[in-house]
């Protein structure tokens, strides 16, 4: 039996819990109680409702000093109404409600039930010559005060009559009880049977399943703590027998792997797999697995490497600019520009402010504020319209330009060979609040990986609210100068 198929056995289960399924669904909707059948019980409340709306009608009417012929056409309806849905009672089956569409299911009336409704219908018939002479009375005139003397009979002969009602909903109500116990009882039983059948499946899958699989388990845990030499004696020829063999075959490629996973283990990420090459060849192999770990690891290796210089960069860079001199935008943009294009080893940096001193947006343009080039300060008095070429275009978008093929004819930057043309030119823009305040150009003979793109970035963002301090400074001392001038000119005339 043990030699049983892993899939054989799923299969026999499937169809015993299929079969359950359908010996469930049988019972549960031969037994149900389906909304149909307690509609009767609302039925019977109408009615009741119906008789109850008679009695106080008649009793309002008996005590009146005058009548209309309009209550006498509400007690036709209440009489018709109450004679039609008496019928459908004694009669049972499915009737259409006209109101709403909707189909009324009556049960056929046992022998109590029916005797019962026997009753009922005698009194309806007595009383119904009461509600006729009512009518009568009302539509032909008749004096009040007999009515007023018929109020007490009235109360006593339709309390009687509505207390009956009572009983019939009473009694189909009895009836539905009942159902509910058989109900509940089909559902113990039903419980039962579906727990035989579980714990039947539980003992055969513990025997042929979670028994051989607790022998693996053990097993291998020995290899997972390092035994690579014990080995699982499982013969059986089913799909745990192939789960023991494949184990003993991933623990000997685990053998053959360790040495691997130990030189990675101690750092040499450089380390290449001595076994057979062919294992590699699939993906999915342990040793693959490996190979791809050690090449994560060099990734990752490079990648922290990338963020501590950027996490250094920034925290050198902000301790310099609390030491700055904001007051004086020339020096402080020097310092900057000196210091990115230092820490980035580049070759060759501008820092580009706007000014816009002149009212005229039209005249605003990028003025070279501070250079670095050749390990020293460089002095460029260059000024570029808002817009134009990459510096002017990098400002109006507000977007960082990383330029891989430089052309020829580009600005030519100091090198240990002469002058050369850039390999990276990178273009950053900085803003405060969203506002463009200026632009970094920076040249670098050798590639600018995006790590350091992102630190200028960075810095950039930084710096921004210093930059619009200073020239917001400026400005301010700027007007105060011109006023002061103003003054002594306003003195000399007078």
């Amino acid at each position: 039996m043990k030699n049983f198929k892993i899939r054989q056995i799923a299969y026999f289960f499937g169809s015993i819990l299929l079969m359950m399924t359908f010996v469930n669904f049988f019972v549960v909707n031969s037994i149900a109680i389906h909304p149909k059948e307690t509609q009767i019980i609302g039925y019977t409340l109408q009615i009741r409702e119906i008789a109850n709306q008679l009695k106080l009608t008649l009793t309002i009417l008996a005590n009146q000093e005058f009548y209309n012929e309009n209550l006498a056409d509400d007690i036709k309806r209440l009489e018709g109404s109450y004679n039609t849905k008496l019928s459908v009672l004694e009669n049972s089956g499915e009737f259409k409600i006209e109101s709403n569409g909707q189909v009324l299911h009556i049960p056929k009336p046992d022998e109590p039930t029916r005797i019962l409704l026997s009753k009922i219908r005698a009194q309806w018939v007595n009383y119904g010559k009461d509600v006729d002479l009512v009518i009568d009375k009302l539509t032909k005139g008749a004096s009040t005060d007999t009515l007023k003397l018929d109020e007490k009979w009235v109360v006593d002969k339709y309390n009687l009559f509505v207390s009956l009602h009572d009983n019939l909903t009473a009694l189909y109500q009895e009836k539905l009880e009942r159902q509910y116990a058989n109900l509940n009882l089909a559902f113990i039983l039903l419980g039962i049977f579906n727990l035989a059948i579980i714990a039947s499946i539980y003992y055969t899958v513990r025997n042929l399943i979670l028994i051989p699989i607790q022998q693996i388990s053990m097993t291998s845990r020995q290899l997972a703590k390092g035994n690579l030499s014990k080995k699982i004696r499982f013969t059986s020829q089913n799909e745990i027998g192939y789960i023991a063999q494949n184990i003993n075959d991933l623990a000997e490629i685990v053998e053959k792997a360790t040495d691997f996973s130990k030189e990675i283990g101690q750092g040499n990420l450089d380390a290449e797999y001595k076994g057979d090459a062919s294992i590699l060849e699939n993906k999915g192999s342990i040793v693959a697995a490996l190979q791809l770990m050690r090449d994560q690891l060099r990734e990752i290796a490079l990648k922290d490497q990338q963020e501590r210089w950027l996490s250094a960069g920034i925290a050198e860079f902000s301790e310099m600019l609390r030491n700055l001199d904001t007051k004086n935008i020339n020096e402080m943009c020097y310092h900057i520009i000196n210091f990115i294009v230092r820490y980035m080893e580049a070759n060759q940096g501008l820092m580009f402010v706007l000014n816009d001193d002149i009212p005229n947006l039209n005249e605003h343009y990028l003025e070279a504020m501070a250079g670095y080039a050749a390990n020293k300060r460089k002095i460029f008095n260059q000024k570029i319209k808002i817009g134009e070429g990459l510096v002017g275009q990098s400002f109006v978008d507000k977007e960082t330009i990383l330029l891989d093929e430089v052309p020829s004819s580009y600005e030519k930057v100091s090198s240990a060979l002469g002058m050369a043309t850039p390999r990276n030119v990178l273009i950053v823009p900085f803003t405060f609040h969203d506002v463009a305040l200026g632009v970094l150009e920076i040249l670098s003979l050798k590639v600018i990986p995006q790590y350091k793109v992102t630190f200028v970035e960075k810095i950039a963002e930084i710096f921004s609210s210093t930059v619009s301090t200073a020239k917001a400074y400026n400005k301010s001392q700027k007007l105060f100068a011109e006023s002061l001038e103003v003054e002594k000119r306003i003195s000399r005339r007078g």
